[in-house]
């Protein structure tokens, strides 16, 4: 009896997630990039003190990934949703950029513990990872609305762009 309830429970959990589900993941990504802002910021550049980046930029790819998990298990995104995801897109954008900013102005912290590599590994993944996320929301949302939907990412495929560049330059 088990095994014809356990298909059934994965099929339905197909669509078990929503647009709101999409905004959470959102947020959650949001936070823990602040947060990972936040430590890089006011990083002295010690060992000791790098562990929490470590550990918020692994759990950021973690958040990246259910995030990713998340929309593809939703199902086509309405009107309001798309706008409501949309708004929290362009926030969450905006915390990136930053973030990715922070992450290059500490680079040199980072060379000098010979980090760079790691960083710029983990700077690889998130951009992959983020792009899935991207593509997976954006092919829930109303066909209308998908070039927009591209059109406010963009700014973070630039961002990481940059970022990944500097980090190249060992």
């Amino acid at each position: 009896m088990r095994l014809t309830i356990l298909p059934v429970f994965f099929l339905a959990s197909k669509v078990l997630c929503d647009g709101q589900a999409i905004v959470d993941a959102i947020s959650e990504i949001s936070n823990t990039t602040t947060s990972l802002n936040q430590t890089v910021s006011s990083w002295s550049g010690s060992l000791l003190t790098s562990f929490p980046i470590v550990t918020l930029s692994a759990k950021l790819l973690i958040d990246i990934n259910t995030g990713t998990w998340v929309a593809s298990s939703s199902a086509n995104l309405t009107l309001i949703e798309t706008i409501t995801i949309a708004t929290a897109t362009q926030n969450l954008v905006t915390v990136v950029e930053g973030t990715l900013d922070t992450i290059v102005s500490a680079k040199p912290k980072f060379d000098k513990l010979l980090f760079s590599p790691l960083i710029l590994l983990n700077l690889v993944e998130e951009k992959s990872a983020t792009d899935s996320f991207s593509a997976k929301i954006i092919e829930k949302i109303p066909a209308a609305f998908q070039e927009t939907a591209r059109t406010i990412v963009a700014p973070v495929d630039t961002a990481f762009d940059a970022a990944i560049s500097d980090y190249k330059l060992l």
